[in-house]
């Protein structure tokens, strides 16, 4: 099999995503991927894809601080020497870092090869952060950096907003009420036209559906999303209420907190989109855990602003939140066993979306479109067979 590795930077000093040294709780799998990404151990993926280690970019202090003087971004009143850098991100999306140069602080997030939410674009989600500037405490854009620069992929730098992230409070209630009337401040003020040009919400679903699709296809396939493909393009709403800025990604832990109560921002904006406001609702519902926005919670979303609710169509928003969720778990464990991430949890949380997505399978009933016409097949395979040896490449326009 040809060899996968992917030589972004050859310098030895180089940090390596992912590794476990912020005390992350590692599974069996996640430790399999670690022996593989280390050359201990192989590990086969699906259709026979194989993962193997990679170098990536160069995150040295030194190197950071060169970057960022390239960037335009200057600390005040800054003597000679690097800046400290820690590494932030517990997620598994952007590699984020805290950068203290003198007496400023300011966040760089770094875009990896591949993840979660590829394509990576800091610049795309430097218009998120401009579109919802002055609705709500956001970060604020400072720079952004294409290829080439000193670290070795594009990267964006921002504000670090005051406060922290909260595990499990005490008492919830005064976190969610703050959360309920957050959103409804986002869903009523922001712009969706600084960020997107879309009519109506109908057409907003037509359009990410599309979007997708096209993480679909650099998945591998699963009859579970290809049952649920069909089922949200048959109950696609046909709503022309005006579309609001979601979120995409709204929950406790992308809130930072000043106080119980108190928000001091709220962060990671890179799935932000213009749609149906009841989609970031029931993106909280799904996965927010303590901080879900549902009964007494929805009256201080309203108060703030938020939109009125329609049982049929949060119920489809539930199912389209649930699908993007899945497809975003099962992408960034293709882009790990494709070569083009290293972070070894993508095999835990790719694990976790390819067993949920078989729930989707009891979607299924009668006059659900064929699922060609759902997804307008591409001249293209699909990734895993398409690297089994001995199997026929199966193009999409065949299903």
């Amino acid at each position: 099999m040809a060899d996968r590795t992917i030589r972004l930077r050859s310098s030895k000093p180089a940090i390596r995503s992912g590794l476990n040294n912020r005390g992350y709780a590692e599974s069996a799998t996640t430790r399999q991927c670690r022996s593989a990404l280390s050359g201990r151990a192989p590990l086969a993926a699906p259709g026979g894809i194989s993962v193997s280690a990679m170098v990536i970019f160069d995150l040295r202090p030194e190197v950071v601080g060169s970057a960022l003087l390239e960037a335009g971004v200057v600390p005040r009143g800054v003597a000679g020497g690097p800046p400290g850098v820690t590494r932030l991100d517990g997620g598994y999306s952007w590699i984020t870092l805290e950068v203290r140069w003198g007496g400023d602080v300011v966040i760089v997030r770094v875009a990896p090869v591949g993840g979660t939410v590829e394509p990576y674009d800091p610049a795309a989600e430097a218009r998120r952060l401009r579109a919802v500037a002055g609705a709500v405490p956001a970060p604020e854009v400072l720079a952004v950096s294409s290829m080439p620069n000193a670290i070795g992929r594009p990267f964006g730098v921002c504000s670090r907003m005051p406060g922290e992230t909260q595990r499990q409070p005490a008492d919830p209630a005064p976190y969610r009420e703050a959360l309920a009337t957050a959103l409804g401040v986002l869903h009523s003020r922001a712009d969706p036209r600084a960020l997107d040009d879309v009519d109506d919400i109908g057409t907003a679903y037509e359009a990410e559906l599309a979007r997708q699709v096209e993480v679909y296809r650099r998945c591998w396939r699963h009859p579970g999303i290809d049952v649920a493909m069909r089922w949200l393009a048959r109950h696609r709403p046909d709503c022309r209420d005006a579309p609001a800025l979601c979120h995409g990604d709204f929950r406790p832990a992308n809130v930072l907190w000043t106080a119980p109560g108190a928000i001091g921002g709220i962060i990671d904006w890179e799935r932000a989109w213009v749609g149906d406001p009841l989609c970031d609702l029931a993106f909280s519902m799904h996965l927010g855990g303590w901080g879900a926005i549902e009964g007494e919670a929805i009256a201080s979303y309203r108060a703030a602003g938020g939109v009125q609710i329609d049982r049929d169509r949060l119920r489809y928003a539930l199912r389209f939140e649930r699908v993007r969720s899945i497809l975003s778990g099962m992408q960034g464990f293709a882009a790990l066993a494709g070569g083009r991430a290293d972070d070894p949890r993508l095999a835990d949380i790719g694990a976790a979306a390819h067993a949920g997505a078989w729930e989707l399978a009891a979607w299924l009933e009668p006059d659900l479109p064929p699922l060609g016409e759902v997804l307008d097949p591409p001249e293209a395979s699909y990734p895993g067979r398409a690297a089994a040896p001995g199997l026929p490449p199966t193009l999409w326009r065949d299903l």
